[in-house]
């Protein structure tokens, strides 16, 4: 984000102590290794940093709405103690994995509008101080393949959102849930104009949800049912899902109108 300044302190004369976080991967995927470094710039002050932590952060919607924080995962710095000495600058270097849930940014180079950050903290002398900068975070191929198929029978992609909720019924580690929005205008409104998609991800591929499209609710159990179907990594451009995706429409149709 650019050279921050530290405290306020200094006299304004482009000598003050600063830090920058700079991203060094590009467009990382879930699952993928991401690297950087933190720049500090001493100034003509002396840099005492007693603790340096990177922590990746989205922003999600509880069971009522309301936006709040959640940690994704944090990075490892090369070291957390350290000084800079005056009129120098220092480099420390980042790194860490994406975990496979860790929500996308980017979708076939469009924004999903979830908003994620890295957030650097350091303990500067009694003070805490942070940097934000956003982080891109792409869409895996699996991704792709599925909302392609999807606009196949009709369905474009329109968005997304971050619910604080976990996927029930599954092995899902993580608090939070993406929750991808597709809609088809020609649709028959007695049928899904407008559905769910959500992703579980996982070292081999991902289980793919499927529901009626129900906006009003954040909470998993207070949506309409869900179908799924398994897509592995490696299916992703070589295997036609079309299939499988018409298999999950017309059991869904079954399941949302059965009595729940």
């Amino acid at each position: 984000m650019g050279l921050r300044k530290l405290l306020g302190i200094g006299d304004g004369n482009g000598h003050d102590p600063r830090i920058d976080t700079v991203i060094g991967t590009v467009l990382p995927q879930p699952g993928q290794r991401i690297e950087g470094e933190v720049l500090f710039r001493a100034g003509w002050l002396k840099l005492r940093i007693h603790d340096l932590h990177l922590d990746v952060v989205s922003k999600a919607r509880d069971w009522e709405g309301t936006t709040v924080d959640g940690d994704e995962t944090d990075l490892r710095p090369e070291i957390t103690w350290f000084d800079v000495e005056r009129n120098t600058d220092r480099r420390i270097g980042f790194h860490g994995r994406l975990r496979w849930d860790c929500p996308v940014t980017e979708l076939g180079g469009r924004s999903t509008g979830v908003d994620l950050s890295l957030v650097t903290t350091l303990g500067y002398d009694s003070d805490d101080v942070r940097d934000v900068d956003f982080l891109h975070v792409a869409a895996l191929p699996l991704h792709e393949a599925v909302m392609d198929a999807l606009l196949a029978e009709g369905y474009r992609f329109t968005g997304s959102e971050l619910l604080a909720t976990s996927v029930e019924g599954i092995d899902h580690r993580s608090l939070r849930t993406q929750v991808f929005h597709v809609e088809d205008p020609a649709a028959d409104p007695a049928g899904f104009p407008a559905l769910e998609v959500v992703f579980v991800n996982n070292v081999v591929g991902a289980t793919v949800f499927v529901r009626r499209a129900a906006r009003q609710f954040f909470w998993w159990s207070d949506k309409p049912p869900a179908v799924s179907f398994p897509v592995a990594h490696h299916e992703a451009g070589a295997a036609d899902l079309g299939p499988r995706l018409r298999d999950a429409l017309a059991s869904l149709a079954v399941k949302d109108r059965a009595p729940r």
